[in-house]
């Protein structure tokens, strides 16, 4: 009987986080959604965000800073803000420390609000000790070595979803990161020389 049990609940928890269905007794977000932007960089690959610039065309155009960004892949990530209204452009320049190459790259977002869609179905996700169905709030630029873009909606790391891959352009940079490049190679020197850039893990 028991054995039976075990095999039932786990059947159901799994049913629930690949969205099959919801947990009995989860709760629903009962508030209004923010949908935001963020920005994550692989562990040890830090790169300074220049430009992160969105556009929805006929309506508005802004931009967030981010900086320095430091960790990590497939997550929520740092730095960026809200998205409203969902643009159409992003525009995304950075500075890759581990390379000292910078990369540009600019992203059209071909259906914005099939996007929104997608980011308003909710995923399963254990936050503050429950269980909660929550809506895919962020998406996430992730920025790598060799300058790999990959987009993620998600409002969790283990709830993304890639929805767009992308190959930025690099370019030769006026700027100086003297500062920054120091620091970081204090920090990661040695595992770079160790494992390299890796360029085929992103």
């Amino acid at each position: 009987m028991m054995k039976r049990f075990v095999m039932f609940a786990t059947i159901l928890f799994m049913s629930a986080l690949s969205g099959g269905c919801s947990m009995a007794g989860t709760p629903e977000w009962d508030r209004p959604v923010t949908y935001g932007v963020r920005v994550a960089v692989p562990r040890h690959y830090d790169v300074f965000v220049k430009t992160l610039q969105f556009e929805a065309t006929g309506e508005r155009a802004w931009w967030w800073p981010v900086g320095i960004t430091s960790c990590c892949w497939k997550s929520r990530g740092t730095g960026g803000g809200e998205l409203e209204p969902m643009p159409d452009y992003i525009h995304v320049t950075w500075h890759s420390l581990a390379e000292q190459q910078s990369y540009t790259r600019l992203i059209h977002i071909s259906d914005p609000d099939a996007l929104r869609e997608r980011m308003e179905q909710p995923a399963p996700v254990h936050k503050w000790g429950k269980l909660h169905n929550l809506p895919r709030y962020d998406l996430v630029l992730g920025l790598a070595p060799g300058g790999t873009v990959v987009m993620w909606i998600m409002n969790w790391g283990e709830t993304a979803i890639e929805v767009g891959r992308y190959k930025a352009v690099p370019f030769d940079d006026d700027d100086r990161y003297e500062g920054a490049l120091e620091s970081y190679m204090e920090r990661e020197g040695d595992y770079l020389k160790e494992h390299g850039l890796q360029l085929d893990r992103w």
